[in-house]
């Protein structure tokens, strides 16, 4: 799993141009409601994964198969990269604007999408969340 660990990595910093951290990053497998209710407060959610700043370990939905499946490993590319924006102070969360945090959010699903498009492996969900994320800081600007 190290190897698979070191070749996201290496997907990740080269598409990024952040530096190559010392340390392999923690990836870790949890349950599925284990994501469900650190992410969605016990609500039904399709969270797969997540990067904590607080701990630095990327978790991920067990049921998903990182040895066999590329877009499993397109997740884990994405939380990767908000382990190297973290790595290198820009991902502070309390510190963020909105539009801070869509933008490092954006430059995640770019890394993915582009390595799904390399293995070619279908991106129209990320094409989606990329679109979604475009509008998510913007407010109704009422016209009197």
């Amino acid at each position: 799993m190290q190897e698979l660990i070191n070749g996201l990595l290496v997907w990740a910093v080269t598409l990024t141009g952040y530096q190559q951290p010392v340390d392999l990053p923690v990836v870790e497998a949890v349950s599925h409601q284990q994501l469900v209710k650190t992410l969605c407060e016990d609500q039904f959610c399709t969270a797969v994964a997540y990067y904590d700043t607080d701990t630095q370990i990327i978790y991920y939905d067990e049921r998903m198969q990182l040895e066999q499946d590329q877009s499993a490993r397109g997740f884990i590319i994405h939380e990767m990269v908000h382990y190297l924006q973290d790595l290198n102070g820009e991902l502070v969360p309390s510190e963020m604007s909105c539009e801070q945090r869509i933008e490092k959010e954006q430059e995640a699903y770019r890394v993915q999408q582009y390595f799904l498009r390399e293995h070619r492996e279908p991106t129209f969900q990320i094409d989606l969340a990329v679109a979604v994320l475009a509008n998510v800081c913007k407010t109704n600007n009422v016209v009197e």
